[in-house]
């Protein structure tokens, strides 16, 4: 009775199983009921159902990893992003050394203007 049940377990579609699990007591009172000791089948059908327990979590698991193929599409991406950022830098750079350059004459040019004014109003005196 109790190799009969697990070979039908053994056999059974994994979508199945949890419903031929819950039959177990049935099976364990059967196996009293005829004088003999249901322990080793409980053992093995727990062992069965820790397996089954572990092999789903994993496959749960493993179904929310990324792929290589996802991976190296997320990569890509990454690489194109970096690329726009290092180009739009480099535009930036260029235009704030156009601007400190004009900064530079702006400032030159207060200079001037200073010392004309000082000049002149040494002129007036």
């Amino acid at each position: 009775m109790g190799s009969e049940y697990l070979t039908s377990l053994k056999n059974a579609k994994f979508d199945e199983l949890e419903g031929r699990l819950q039959g177990t007591q049935m099976i364990y009172k059967g196996i009293k009921r005829i004088c003999r000791d249901p322990t080793p089948l409980r053992k093995n059908v727990e062992d069965y159902r820790s397996a089954i327990s572990a092999f789903s979590s994993l496959k749960k698991v493993a179904s929310s990893c990324h792929y290589s193929d996802d991976v190296a599409k997320e990569k890509a991406l990454c690489t194109e992003q970096i690329n726009l950022v290092r180009s739009r830098l480099a535009m930036i750079r260029t235009d704030l050394g156009a601007s400190m350059e004009k900064l530079k004459g702006v400032e030159q040019k207060i200079v001037d203007l200073q010392e004309a004014l000082r000049l002149a109003r040494e002129e007036e005196r």
